[in-house]
């Protein structure tokens, strides 16, 4: 029997996500051909993997063990090419992959990514990007090798470690009275508070702020994605706290304001988690240098 890496790959990817519709997403392929992918699998393991009668989708026990072992497979076999690639003496090439929350996928990663490049140009990048909940669940699965996110994780099966702190600020309409203004909370009693969707550290962040501010008869309404909330906050229907590297360019062009409360909102972490006891690939090793380095220069 012979097993094809890339078909294991794929399906590794189909379970990670649910399903062949968001795992042909993420891959950029068609439906078909991680259908394909999936069904070569089964007739090269002589099982079937994958319920196929099931309302959602389910693994067969057979599907279960492959998960299992095919990531310990995967994980071996990219020990090995990493070995070979240290003992060779040649540029620095292959797959660096990586997830991260939103903040940290459009304030952190473009910026040290490209400095990494300069360094590493045969190297390619995968990120995921999705929800903390999720982006911290696919690590602790192996789905990714590590991630970069908003926050911070006390999770016991990651270890988590601050890189950069991000500056917070507090923004409002233009058009609003005390737009620029320092002001008491209570003074925008019955506001709305905008906040991100459920499963975003940056939700849970806004909400720990909204306890503390205790803003009178303040309603609570839920937007997905920064760029939702911004242009909701732009068009006056409430206030949010966001990252000042997110608003930033937004409050040079005009389209929002900032207010500043008697209590400064504290800086927020960036944080690195990974698995503990788990060597990196030369790939990730020399990024993780590089990130570091360049956070703390």
């Amino acid at each position: 029997m012979t097993l094809n890496l890339q078909r294991l790959q794929t399906f590794i990817h189909v379970v990670d996500l649910g399903g062949v519709t968001a795992a042909a997403r993420e891959l950029d392929l068609a439906q078909s051909s991680v259908s394909a992918a999936v069904s070569q699998l089964e007739t090269d393991v002589a099982a079937p993997l994958i319920e196929r009668g099931a309302r959602r989708f389910q693994l067969t026990d057979a599907g279960r063990a492959l998960v299992d072992h095919g990531r310990a497979l995967l994980a071996s076999t990219e020990e090995l090419l990493d070995g070979v690639a240290r003992a060779r003496d040649a540029p620095v090439g292959g797959l660096l992959r990586a997830g991260a929350t939103t903040t940290a996928a459009e304030h952190v990663l473009p910026h040290t990514l490209a400095g990494f490049f300069v360094r590493y140009p045969d190297v390619d990048v995968e990120v995921t990007v999705a929800r903390t909940e999720q982006i911290v669940g696919q690590v602790i699965d192996g789905a990714l090798p590590f991630a970069l996110i908003a926050g911070s994780s006390d999770d016991p099966r990651l270890v988590c470690e601050t890189i950069a702190m991000e500056e917070q600020a507090i923004i409002i309409s233009p058009d609003h009275l005390l737009a620029g203004q320092r002001i008491d909370p209570a003074m925008l009693r019955g506001t709305r508070l905008l906040l991100r969707e459920r499963g975003s550290g940056t939700r849970e962040h806004q909400l720990q702020l909204a306890d503390q501010w205790r803003i009178p008869a303040a309603q609570h309404s839920t937007l997905t994605g920064t760029s939702a909330i911004l242009a909701a906050v732009s068009h006056g229907l409430g206030i949010t706290c966001l990252s000042r590297s997110v608003v930033d360019v937004h409050l040079r062009a005009g389209a929002v304001a900032e207010i500043e409360f008697p209590t400064p909102v504290p800086a927020r972490a960036i944080s690195l988690i990974r698995r503990p006891h788990r060597t990196p690939p030369l790939i990730e090793e020399l990024f993780l240098e590089h990130l570091k380095k360049g956070r703390s220069a």
